[in-house]
């Protein structure tokens, strides 16, 4: 056993020599199996996070799904699917069986690790199971997240999405869009909390949901982001280009200090025509004088290129106006430009209008042909402090 600071490491033997090892953590609890690469990541309260086990990685939700993913034949590229219940069951019951195995055990171990392995024996598939009734209670479903804020603490300071018309999206179809009052927020903030309990340890930032929930009027939203808890961490949020210069740089400025850290804009494209077919709420422009004056407020900013939006038809424009876009963007060190593979959904308006108009969707291969193109055709405006380029996979969301 070794501890150092706040972690606390404890290795034992199973049933027929199996080695084993618990790493403590403030901000997880990780199971071990060394020689047979495996790993059970648990949070701060003792609940299945994630896996490492036979060949597959796993990802459970808080509304206990779990997502399973594994390399793919084509080299670089990941197989996945949501497992059915019995299955996700089934991982559950691995990770407390291998949990029980340690804690038999653990007669003579530290009282952090023996308390850590309680924590686990408590999370079987039926708590698990309530847990997820109590999250649906506090939450209504959270759509997307940006990639790097999949482990953020998200409050939904509004519900829905205050445009819900884009004709390719459909993660807020059914949700009116609505602003919380200030008592329903703070009960919210505070069930939130309650909630999470210790597991806030994991969470690294705050998101303020849903989408364009920078909307708020200044006064409510300077008040709710100043009351957040815990106070330390960054703030984070969506909002669509045409809402930005409902606020002024000085605004701006002042929920920067209010801890806001980062605003996040569904781009999809610099080509207007292309914008117009989609039906997002403004145009090129409105994106480029969004981003100015977020970066004039010092915030940092990111955008989302949908890569195939508009299939073969707008392909050429969608390119070439991006980059142009892009390059005229005061974009640079903290900032980030994502590329999300346009992933037609069978619900949205889309595929019908695209039928319609007899356009194609654009192979794999097309996508990273535009990708490429836009990387190799953006140039930062200042080159020694380039903004971040990276992938924003939908399918790989969990929360």
């Amino acid at each position: 056993m070794t501890g150092q600071g706040p972690r606390l490491h404890w290795a034992t033997r199973l049933p027929a020599g199996r080695p084993a090892s618990l790493l403590v953590r403030p901000a997880a609890i990780n199971l071990l199996l060394e020689e047979e690469q495996f790993s059970f990541t648990f949070d701060p309260l003792g609940r299945l996070h994630g896996a490492f086990y036979q060949g597959r990685n796993y990802r459970r939700s808080l509304d206990n799904r779990v997502l399973a993913k594994w390399p793919a034949a084509e080299k670089g590229q990941k197989e996945r699917r949501w497992l059915a219940r019995e299955e996700a069951r089934g991982l559950v019951q691995v990770a407390q069986g291998l949990a029980g195995q340690m804690a038999a055990a653990a007669a003579d171990a530290p009282p952090a690790v023996a308390a850590a392995l309680a924590s686990l024996a408590r999370w079987d598939w039926a708590a698990l199971e309530a847990d997820r009734q109590r999250f649906q209670q506090i939450y209504t479903p959270v759509g997307i997240l940006p990639p790097d804020q999949y482990l953020a603490l998200v409050v939904q300071a509004t519900h829905g999405c205050s445009h819900n018309a884009c004709t390719f999206c459909t993660f807020y179809q059914d949700i009116p869009f609505r602003i919380k009052t200030p008592e329903q927020f703070r009960q919210h903030v505070a069930d939130v909390l309650d909630f999470f309990g210790p597991a806030v340890a994991m969470r690294r930032s705050i998101f303020l949901a849903d989408a364009n929930a920078l909307v708020i009027p200044m006064p409510r939203l300077r008040a709710l982001l100043q009351g957040l808890q815990p106070a330390a961490l960054p703030r984070f949020a969506f909002i669509d280009a045409f809402h930005v210069e409902r606020k002024s740089v000085a605004d701006w400025q002042e929920l920067r200090a209010d801890g806001l850290a980062r605003v996040t804009i569904g781009m999809e494209s610099g080509h207007d025509p292309l914008l117009r077919w989609l039906n997002k709420p403004g145009d090129a422009s409105d994106v480029l004088d969004a981003v100015t004056r977020l970066k004039a407020a010092g915030l940092q900013t990111s955008v989302i290129v949908l890569l195939g939006a508009g299939g073969d038809r707008y392909a050429q424009g969608h390119v070439a106006d991006t980059v142009a876009l892009l390059n005229a963007m005061p974009l640079g060190r903290g900032d980030l430009i994502y590329f999300s593979d346009f992933v037609p959904q069978a619900d949205a308006p889309y595929a019908g209008l695209a039928a319609a108009a007899g356009i194609e969707t654009l192979p794999a291969a097309a996508l990273r042909g535009q990708e490429n193109a836009i990387r190799a055709g953006f140039v930062a405006q200042n080159p020694a402090r380039p903004p971040q380029f990276a992938r924003y996979d939908i399918g790989e969301f969990v929360y």
